[in-house]
């Protein structure tokens, strides 16, 4: 060393190194939580069809005192059988968790079906979420699947037995879940996001690797 001259300060190549590297098991935690929760997400989605189910048929769960539960008719459904003379509504008498007798809406259960196989199909299912589609492509996909639905609707509105007054309200029923499961799939969003959350678990992974490999401890 030249007389009058610093000591050089030697840079912290190692510690840097490491400390770029460094990962925690709450890291890990916290990204498989991440993981887990878009995965149930998506596994949710189908099996709001059976939601939607009930909803069309116009039941709600009741639970008695005594903790049992049974679906009951708690408004009209919005496909219902029609009688082919009268073009009246189909009813029937059941007795109610009360044990009183009450008059029901028969639902259309073939026009339910058929409704929710259309609601699968246009989105409501695990593979649409993940595909990669920009928005401009989205919104003409669901403006040409509520010109069909429509049309649809439309030419059903007696075999399906809907009423005519609640028929743009039956058609927001229908197309709002396709809309929201559609919009999940715009530029790539959900892909990216689990594809983001998979490469930081590999980051944290390799982390740990390069640690035992320099000897280095997170725990001290």
């Amino acid at each position: 060393m030249v007389d009058g001259q610093q000591p050089q300060t030697q840079p912290q190549q190692h510690t840097d190194q490491y400390s770029r590297n460094l990962s925690y098991p709450d890291q890990l935690k916290n990204q498989a939580e991440q993981i887990m929760s878009t995965i149930r997400m998506l596994s949710e989605i189908p099996k709001s069809i059976a939601t939607l189910r009930r909803t069309y048929r116009g039941e709600a769960l009741y639970q008695d005192e005594a903790g049992n539960s049974q679906w009951v008719q708690v408004v009209k459904p919005s496909f219902v059988k029609l009688d082919p003379y009268t073009r009246k509504p189909l009813k029937k008498k059941i007795k109610n968790p009360e044990g009183e007798e009450i008059e029901v809406y028969i639902p259309n259960d073939e026009a339910i079906e058929e409704i929710l196989s259309i609601l699968f199909m246009m989105g409501m299912n695990q593979i649409t979420p993940l595909t990669n589609l920009d928005e401009n492509t989205v919104l003409d996909d669901l403006r040409e699947i509520e010109c069909k639905l429509a049309g649809l609707l439309a030419l059903k509105q007696v075999a399906w037995g809907l009423d005519k007054e609640l028929l743009p309200i039956i058609m927001s029923k229908i197309k709002t879940p396709i809309q929201d499961a559609r919009y999940l799939c715009v530029n790539g969003g959900t892909m990216k996001a689990l594809t983001q959350q998979v490469s930081r678990i590999e980051q944290v992974l390799e982390g740990g690797k390069e640690m035992k490999k320099m000897g280095v401890s997170p725990y001290g």
